[in-house]
């Protein structure tokens, strides 16, 4: 009898049609175990991204900023220093329009004080600090270093750097800077608000759970295999 005949008659045997029926269960099982802890893995990338963009006060920031901060949506509480707003120039409005960004210092409520990049204004536009208290949501960026000059206070500058400025303004200044996306109140004639240049970095990829996903589906195949040999050597001990 032919090696193929003598597989294909092993493989019609009730033993063999009870352990396929077995392997079956076996495999949808792996399967499922598989997607479940696939599943998993997305929901805790979804609520580890969820729980990274939430927005957290900008005091609560550790100083010196660590990379992991760069990006991170915070949200402050306090008062414009008048006296302390410059401009960037030669910059583009979200409709290609050149302008200049509006750079100002604003005082939290924790006594401390960030520069704050409140938007873009055309060339020439004169746009006065708010008074009073107001409430801003932005997006929290590393101070720019690829020039040295900070410029001069009411005038132009070429580069956000919170040291540079803390100097120009005589204001000690934390690290870094503030892109803002919201305002309020908004105040009339207020800046337009420009997209940061950071974007908030990814989630580390939960490879446990991944992998245990992966070993539930190579179990199932393993399965597959081991079935598939015992039919060739049965059949083989047949013949």
């Amino acid at each position: 009898m032919p090696p193929s005949s003598s597989f294909w008659t092993r493989a019609k045997t009730p033993a063999s049609i009870l352990a396929v029926l077995s392997l079956i269960v076996v495999c949808v099982l792996f399967f499922f175990l598989g997607k479940w802890q696939w599943d998993r893995t997305q929901d805790i990338l979804d609520a580890e991204r969820a729980a990274a963009m939430a927005a957290v006060p900008v005091s609560e920031i550790d100083q010196p900023l660590n990379p992991q901060d760069y990006g991170r949506t915070v949200t402050a509480t306090g008062s414009y220093i008048d006296a302390d707003q410059v401009r960037i120039g030669n910059r583009l409005s979200r409709d290609s329009v050149a302008g200049d960004w509006i750079v100002s210092a604003l005082e939290i409520e924790s006594g401390q004080s960030i520069a704050v990049v409140r938007g873009w204004v055309p060339q020439g536009q004169t746009f006065a600090t708010p008074e009073g208290k107001v409430s801003i949501e932005g997006v929290l960026q590393p101070s720019d270093s690829f020039y040295d000059a900070a410029g001069d206070p009411g005038r132009e500058i070429v580069s956000i750097d919170s040291q540079q400025l803390s100097a120009l303004w005589n204001t000690r200044l934390l690290e870094g800077y503030v892109v803002i996306q919201s305002q309020a109140p908004m105040g009339i004639n207020s800046p337009e608000s420009i997209p940061p240049t950071i974007s908030t970095a990814d989630v580390a990829f939960p490879l446990q759970n991944f992998f245990y996903a992966i070993q539930w589906w190579i179990f199932a195949l393993f399965a597959v295999v081991i079935y598939i040999r015992w039919l060739v050597i049965g059949s083989k001990l047949r013949t």
